[in-house]
């Protein structure tokens, strides 16, 4: 299997309370599935971005992570930066450049679940591509809104993998070129990263692979295939993802999902 390079995004908010933040909880029923399910060997890597006031409490505060950290089957490291003042803010940490020696990078919402080994999209995939899951269509402001007239389908930004350091370094410049700290748009980051995706050339821009493998909310779900599955939506609101995830799993375990 070609080796893997994760990232996953954690933060609070400088004016909220760290005990307040679901994601927290979030983040931990993430990393046990990971740890359950991705398949991922000494030869892969997990970074985890996390600002420091959220950093300080998972470290200093008892519960499980101790021991989850203690059965990921790979080397795994934190990338500590400020306590964001907004949303828009900490969603830019999902494109601070890396430093990687693995065959491919991904990044991974925490909101988004692995079900299956991660060796299922990676032994599919070439090198000097970048791999995107189609969700929406760009007229949807969720996908196209910092687009002009635009036509086409639109992805998330919660989850992509790159084969090749340049593709990668290219996408980072291009949607820091576009990125605006004071935007409004509900969905924050992912109308910057559909324009940076489509600035990139055609034929570096793999849809089928990723999508194949990813179920958005239980839409075209697929026991078999369903590699990651993404509950999405509510964006921001910890609370309400935090309730979606636990009925997920919920319907896991009762072999609905």
């Amino acid at each position: 299997m070609p080796s893997l390079f994760l990232n996953c995004v954690l933060f609070t908010l400088n004016t909220q309370e760290v005990k307040d933040n679901h994601y927290i909880l979030i983040f931990y029923t993430w990393l046990s599935k990971l740890i359950q399910n991705a398949g991922l060997t000494k030869d892969d890597f997990l970074m985890i971005s996390i600002d420091k006031r959220t950093f300080d409490y998972i470290k200093t505060t008892p519960k499980c992570l101790n021991y989850l950290f203690q059965k990921i089957p790979c080397p795994h490291t934190f990338m500590i930066f400020p306590s964001p003042e907004t949303m828009m803010e900490g969603m830019l940490m999902r494109y601070r450049q890396h430093s990687y020696q693995q065959d491919a990078y991904m990044y991974c919402d925490i909101d988004v679940l692995i079900r299956k080994p991660l060796r299922t999209v990676l032994e599919r995939t070439i090198p000097d591509k970048m791999y995107v899951v189609m969700e929406g269509d760009l007229r949807d402001p969720n996908y196209g809104a910092d687009m002009i007239d635009a036509v086409g389908d639109g992805y998330t930004s919660g989850i992509w993998i790159m084969t090749g350091q340049e593709v990668y370094r290219t996408f980072l410049n291009r949607l820091h070129n576009h990125y605006k700290m004071d935007a409004k748009y509900y969905a924050l980051d992912q109308p910057f990263f559909n324009r940076a995706v489509y600035d990139l050339p055609h034929q570096n821009i793999i849809r089928d692979v990723l999508t194949e493998h990813t179920s958005f909310n239980g839409h075209n779900y697929n026991k078999d295939t369903c590699v990651l599955l993404n509950c999405a939506g509510d964006v921001g609101d910890g609370a309400k993802h935090y309730e979606k995830i636990q009925e997920v799993l919920i319907m896991m375990d009762a072999g609905v999902l």
